[in-house]
């Protein structure tokens, strides 16, 4: 019995250092020597970051007694994401796109009137922010996108009990990337391709471990957010004024250098910065919270309108 035991956990160690042995990085040629390739990095918490030129992947990774890798990229789970808040001041409703895509067919509207494309045909290029205010409520906003794949067209429904101030978020199919798997072979990768596998699995360098940690570790989370923080000029990828130490996650943030209205979900500095009248756009002082709407999808018909919301073009 005594014998059993001693193999056992030595055979779980034999397993669990089989484990360790994935993490680490991996670099994967592309053929083209002028853009790098891919250089993956497999971490012991199974986040993992894909990085190449101009582009960063997050996500989850696993391994089964196979070695075969799945891994599942942090990519938004429908097209949209619909975040709102009330504006007691605000007559009617008002909606900012973004990330929208003038190449992609989208459409908003709701279920008592019908939907509309949001972009002309012959839209060229966006401004920033992209806003629209409408003279009425709404008591829910449908909104759809045109896939070359689709059978039938999926709508998604945003129903709207308080809200008239609206940030919508679009997800292009390239960024809404679906779970992937790899084969763990003499310690390098073997994607679709056996003949061309990764470089053999190195150590994660301690830079490496510090740089893309923590990005990859907000990655994971940073999709659908319960609620994002805008200023008035829709600055949504900065939170404010003063030093922020990375110890500090964003709630915490917030809390340390603002105060906050709950009834009307306003954080206000509790030093404000000086900023120029012009520059609204890097006006942290006030900022506004906005919560995430639950999406419902179906494949109902709905009322389709020709007319755009935006019909934007540029000259050359």
């Amino acid at each position: 019995m005594k014998k059993i035991t001693i193999c056992f956990f030595l055979l779980s160690l034999f397993i669990i250092n089989a484990q360790t042995k994935v993490a680490g990085t991996y670099h994967v040629s592309s053929g083209n020597p002028d853009d790098g390739g891919y250089h993956w990095m497999l971490f012991e918490n199974h986040n993992f970051a894909m990085v190449t030129f101009g582009q960063i992947i997050a996500g989850k990774w696993s391994i089964d007694d196979k070695n075969v890798i799945s891994f599942t990229p942090s990519t938004p789970k429908f097209p949209f994401d619909v975040y709102g808040r009330y504006d007691s001041a605000l007559k009617g409703t008002k909606i900012m796109f973004d990330n929208f895509d003038i190449n992609a067919k989208t459409y908003i509207g709701d279920t008592d009137q019908g939907v509309q494309p949001i972009l002309g045909e012959n839209a060229n290029c966006l401004p920033y922010p992209l806003l629209k205010e409408f003279n009425k409520d709404f008591k829910d906003l449908v909104l759809s996108v045109t896939m070359f794949d689709q059978t039938k067209e999926t709508f998604y429904v945003a129903e709207n009990k308080k809200y008239n101030d609206f940030i919508i978020m679009y997800y292009s199919s390239a960024t809404r990337l679906r779970p992937f798997t790899a084969r763990l072979k003499g310690g390098q990768l073997y994607f679709r391709d056996d003949n061309r596998p990764s470089s053999p699995r190195k150590d994660i360098s301690p830079k490496e471990l510090k740089e893309m940690g923590k990005f990859v570790s907000e990655g994971v989370s940073a999709v659908s957010k319960e609620f994002i923080i805008s200023n008035k000029a829709y600055n949504i990828e900065s939170y404010g004024p003063g030093e922020r130490s990375a110890d500090l996650d964003e709630e915490a943030y917030l809390k340390y250098n603002y105060n906050y209205n709950d009834a009307k979900e306003i954080y206000t500095a509790k030093e404000p910065n000086a900023v120029s009248e012009d520059d609204a756009y890097h006006d942290l002082n006030t900022l506004y919270k906005y919560r995430r709407i639950e999406l419902k999808p179906n494949q109902n018909s709905y009322k389709k309108i020709e007319k755009s919301i935006f019909n934007i073009t540029c000259k050359d």
